[in-house]
């Protein structure tokens, strides 16, 4: 915890007084959004990330007790990674994979699904695309600081679909500067070759523009904003540009934010900051697909259009001349709305099959108090913290006029208060207690329990080793869907029915880790993990419940007990002065203990590696593979699909200090699965060039 309290630097462990440093630099402010994000450090400073994710207060990423990996903003823009979903595939440990039914992409961490993994933008929730899933290509990373994630359950942290991790994306912090307004605009275009739907080998079929401003609106710096906009079009591929089918779907995005922000540059007040923000995201799909229903093949169009808008209203404040206990004392709170609305048709051979429409939305009031250092004894001391939030959920979904769902509206309320104790012990130790009650407006109470410990020794061969523990209770509450929907695809040949009689899924997750800078320019992370899943919710693809006028009837039930268990390595190498090196691999062994066999679209093994060679000043050449081994696609017919790898290699040229442009040659050897064989879900997208440019101002 980073806090501003009147004793000197000298009476702190070795913890504090580097928390102490950062505070002096910063902005001696704490919570859980991106406004208390400490400023991003070059790479040649010895000072450490700062993230926020671990336990919801700032923290050296080397000095939290649970592991977080990071995806920083050097990283972003050297990758091209426009989208969550392209920043996620720079973690190999990560497993990223299509939305059934949906275009997009959906995260899997440690075996859990894309269901059970909770992703946040500063702290706050994203709504789940499929009511349960959050589709991550859905961001366009134009204000993106860094992106920070957690393997394993976090429930006592985050609550209710955190027991499987968290990825949090954290946007830039406004601040005042040198000049009034400043900014960037970036634009590429990329081509697919002869997997263009249009047929033409040169054709743009990937766009991509941003423009991103801060506005400082008053002489002093205590008012700022911010303004941007970005706008994506892919047209998706097609094998054979004459035929009906295309391999992947056509989607064009936009979303545009503004931030208004006023922090008081001398301030003797309660009132550090308060901010509004203010997010539009709009997204067009098309799929195009064959289906057969006996004796003829349809052709099948689905299409979608997705209206979102998010709204957040937040505060910081320091208690300050009280004489108490609570002096000094931090209090962070947000209101948070974000509407969902989607608008889908299915038509086959033309004619329209399907009219859907649905609106989710997510209300959310909390607020945290973080408090002063409590000293224990000259060596040891303690830092609390306690939070609340409310939350609401609404859904209402139609088809073809008709009702999907047992109500007109579905709802759910959940309360929840969270306590969490940080103790520092020494120079060495350091212990986190935290635990979550939520009182849930069906299912009553839960409690999250969770305890991490992390253990420091500087070697005689002075190589800090640092050891981490940690065990902890995850659960997930039955969404609104799985509980409620009537998803009717009766011209497809099925039905799935939402059940009312679901219980929460709940898991047991014990992680195990070591980081050592081993030389001054190599650092190794090693991360072990145990999950004992229960209850998990699933409809069973080959076994309907019942038939109803030759309709399959599928429905959702708890049917699977489950364990993970693995790790991940990571090996970051400064091997030259202008040769960067990141090693990453992750392996995986799932077990379903209802059905005896391993889970179905968990690949064993992940690996990547990341080159970054400096050719000049103003040059460099980036580098990243990726491999995936295959994965069990059914276990009743035990079908795996195969394994598959990719090259990608960029240039980034920084032709001026404010132009850069940059291309890309993205899966250089072309490898792409074999739409042959129905089997093989390996890597969708072929060979594509990319080029680009960024301009500051």
């Amino acid at each position: 915890m980073i806090f501003c309290s009147n004793f000197q630097p000298r009476q702190l462990t070795k913890s504090l007084q580097y928390l102490f440093a950062l505070m002096m630099m910063g902005s001696c402010q704490t919570g859980f959004t991106n406004d208390n994000l400490a400023d991003n450090m070059s790479p040649s400073t010895t000072l450490d990330t700062i993230v926020i994710t671990a336990t919801r207060t700032e923290k050296g990423v080397k000095e939290t007790p649970i592991p977080v990996s990071v995806i920083g903003k050097k990283q972003l823009e050297e990758n091209h990674a426009r989208t969550l979903k392209q920043a996620l595939e720079l973690l190999p440990q990560l497993q990223l994979r299509p939305l059934h039914g949906k275009t997009g992409y959906e995260v899997t961490i440690q075996g859990f699904s894309g269901d059970q993994v909770l992703v946040l933008i500063d702290g706050l929730p994203v709504t789940a695309s499929t009511g349960s899933k959050v589709n991550i290509s859905q961001y366009l990373n134009v204000d993106v600081e860094q992106i920070e994630v957690i393997q394993g359950a976090s429930s006592a942290q985050y609550g209710s679909s955190a027991m499987g991790g968290v990825v949090n994306v954290i946007t830039k912090r406004l601040k005042p500067q040198d000049q009034r307004i400043t900014g960037h605009i970036t634009a590429n275009v990329a081509t697919n070759g002869e997997q263009n739907p249009s047929g033409k080998n040169f054709d743009d079929n990937y766009q991509f523009v941003e423009m991103s401003s801060d506005i400082q609106l008053d002489k002093q710096g205590d008012w700022l904003a911010r303004v941007s906009a970005s706008h994506l079009k892919d047209k998706g591929l097609r094998i054979n540009p004459d035929a009906w089918k295309q391999l992947k779907d056509s989607t064009e995005q936009q979303q545009i934010s503004a931030k208004l922000q006023y922090q008081p540059q001398q301030n003797q007040a309660f009132l550090q900051k308060a901010w509004l923000e203010m997010e539009h995201y709009q997204e067009d799909d098309e799929s195009r697909f064959d289906t057969f229903k006996a004796p003829l093949s349809y052709n099948t169009l689905r299409e979608e259009a997705i209206d979102k808008n998010r709204f957040s209203l937040g505060f910081n404040g320091q208690l300050k001349n009280i004489n108490n206990v609570l002096q000094d004392t931090k209090l962070t709170g947000s209101v948070f709305y974000e509407g969902y609305d989607s608008h889908s048709t299915t038509s086959m051979n033309g004619v329209q099959q399907t009219n859907r429409t649905a609106n989710m939305s997510t209300q959310i009031a909390q607020l945290q108090a973080d408090f002063p250092s409590l000293a224990i004894n000259d060596n040891s001391y303690q830092l609390w913290q306690v939070g609340f939030s409310h939350q609401k959920d609404d859904l209402q979904q139609q088809n073809n006029g008709n009702n999907e769902l047992n109500r007109a509206k579905e709802q759910r309320d959940v309360s929840e208060v969270y306590l969490q104790n940080d103790w520092l012990i020494g120079d060495n130790w350091e212990l986190i207690t935290g635990i979550r009650y939520q009182d849930d407006s069906d299912f009553g109470g839960n409690t999250a329990p969770k305890l991490a410990v992390k253990y420091n020794h500087i070697g005689d061969t002075g190589i800090n080793h640092t050891w981490r523990a940690s065990v902890g209770s995850g659960y997930r509450v039955p969404n609104l869907k799985e509980r409620y929907y009537v998803f009717d695809h009766s011209a497809l040949g099925y039905k799935v029915l939402g059940s009312s009689d679901l219980v929460p899924e709940t898991s047991t997750s014990y992680q195990l880790g070591y980081q050592a800078d081993i030389l001054e320019n190599l650092n190794l992370s090693v991360n072990l993990f145990y999950n004992d899943i229960k209850d998990l919710i699933q409809t069973d693809r080959t076994q309907p419940l019942r038939y109803e006028d030759n309709i399959a009837i599928y429905g959702y039930d708890n049917v699977d007990n489950a364990t993970t268990y693995g790790g991940d390595v990571a090996i970051h190498w400064q091997a030259l002065k202008n040769l960067e090196l990141q090693f990453n691999y992750g392996y995986l062994h799932t077990h379903n203990t209802t059905t005896g066999t391993e889970l179905t679209q968990r690949p064993k093994h992940k690996a990547g590696i990341l080159a970054n060679y400096q050719i000049t000043p103003k040059l460099d050449w980036v580098n990243q593979a990726m491999y995936e081994s295959k994965h069990l696609l059914d276990s009743e017919q035990v079908a795996y699909s195969p394994a598959w790898w990719v090259w990608n290699t960029k240039f980034n040229y920084q032709a001026t200090p404010k132009l850069a442009v940059y291309t890309a040659i993205n899966n250089v050897f072309d490898k792409q699965r074999d739409t042959s064989d129905s089997n093989d879900q390996s890597n969708l997208d072929n060979r594509q060039w990319l080029l680009g440019a960024t301009y500051q101002f």
